[in-house]
């Protein structure tokens, strides 16, 4: 069974607070993962609040790291102060790729890479052994409410035959303009999981939540 982890972007502390609070109250989610972007206005043109703003306000859920950054070694001391237990960073960041996998695995979290839809799924081969999590972007990352890209569905299936092949564990995630028309192409190509944003965000989120797992099993 695929999940569906919310997603959040804020650009101020108190969107965040906003947002982490809709979550937790929503009877749905009272365990289980959260999905927080995190920019620098220099990968992507758009810049997020800071893990600070983060740590300072507590959640029982576990977090997960979108590191839309170009030097994700300098966030993960960071992250781990507050309360990450998954990291995610882009294989096109300018850090040497595998020398920010090791830093996140020697400090016991689990690490996972995206990839944007324009690069070549053959640029994650020489990492998957190592990997938790190998992350598919719908969209072009740094926005919210963009168009899904189609092209994402056949490399969701690129990725499960790799996985396969390889005979590795990690787990594949989607995240990007996931909503309930197209949700249900993504899990049955064999996403994990969805990083839902905007369309579990906008509204009530447990009737959103409710139509997405309508869409999946319909």
């Amino acid at each position: 069974m695929a999940q569906i982890i919310p997603a959040i972007l804020a650009t101020k502390e108190e969107d965040y607070r906003r947002d982490i609070g809709r979550i937790e109250r929503s009877l749905l989610f009272k365990e289980g993962w959260v999905h927080i972007d995190l920019m620098d206005n220099l990968f992507v043109q758009n810049k997020s609040i800071k893990p600070s703003a983060i740590a300072n306000n507590h959640t029982a859920l576990y977090k997960e790291a979108h590191l839309m950054v170009s030097h994700p070694l300098e966030w993960i001391d960071d992250l781990i102060s507050a309360g990450f237990k998954r990291i995610i960073f882009h294989l096109e960041a300018q850090d040497v790729v595998i020398n920010v996998i090791n830093q996140i695995k020697n400090q016991g979290l689990e690490v996972g890479l995206a990839i944007k839809n324009d690069t070549s799924l053959e640029k994650l081969q020489p990492f998957l052994e190592k990997l938790d999590v190998v992350l598919l972007m719908g969209v072009v990352p740094g926005f919210q409410g963009q168009k899904f890209i189609p092209e994402t569905i056949n490399r969701i299936k690129e990725v499960v035959n790799l996985r396969s092949q390889g005979n590795y564990n990690f787990k594949i995630g989607v995240d990007g303009a996931a909503k309930d028309d197209n949700i249900k192409g993504i899990v049955e190509a064999g996403a994990d999981f969805v990083a839902v944003g905007s369309f579990l965000l906008k509204g009530d989120i447990d009737e959103n939540l409710e139509a997405l797992w309508e869409a999946i099993n319909g």
